[in-house]
């Protein structure tokens, strides 16, 4: 996967970045708001489903932030901090394997009770997905890594379809490996 290595115009775009990586905080705490509302009949068992996702965004979000960081230093200052590729691969296949694990138990519940049932959570970890999306795009900007290695070909071809900048710096990437 091609980078784009688009450098941005100021600090103020560099800020706007963070705020839309570190913004998974805030839907994790979505997340935990909505099952522990009065309105949920067992808060614990749903605390069980979202809780092994709330701390995979956690962690995930901190190693990411992190890496944003030195990207954004070493823009502003050459070379301020070192880039690991790896960490910023590795959190983002932990926020995609994450979502799919809770899809999963959510499927296992609902096949127990003999029916498709929707978790509350839902609407929240689809926003998550879309987050995590958008948080790919801005990494894709700086440093060149294979959404293939990060994310299932399913989710791949959808975000493809979501998004006409992925769509794009894959063509892109396959015009240079040709070439």
């Amino acid at each position: 996967m091609a980078a784009m290595y688009k450098k941005p115009a100021s600090a103020h775009e560099f800020k706007a970045q963070y705020e839309e990586i570190t913004r998974l905080y805030d839907y994790a705490e979505d997340l935990v708001a909505t099952v522990e509302s009065p309105m949920v009949g067992d808060s614990g068992r749903q605390l069980e489903i979202v809780e092994p996702l709330i701390h995979e965004i956690g962690e995930a979000a901190d190693a990411l932030a992190e890496e944003f960081i030195f990207i954004a230093e070493s823009k502003r200052y050459k070379g301020a901090g070192k880039v690991s590729k790896h960490r910023i691969e590795a959190s983002l296949r932990r926020i995609f394997a994450a979502i799919s694990d809770y899809q999963l138990r959510v499927h296992d519940i609902s096949k127990k009770a003999h029916g498709a049932i929707q978790n509350i959570a839902d609407p929240i970890v689809a926003k998550i997905q879309r987050q995590v999306e958008e948080v790919v795009v801005i990494f894709l900007e700086f440093i060149q890594f294979s959404l293939q290695s990060i994310m299932g070909q399913v989710a791949l071809e959808t975000l493809k379809v979501r998004d006409a900048r992925i769509a794009l710096m894959m063509h892109q990437h396959a015009m240079q490996q040709q070439g």
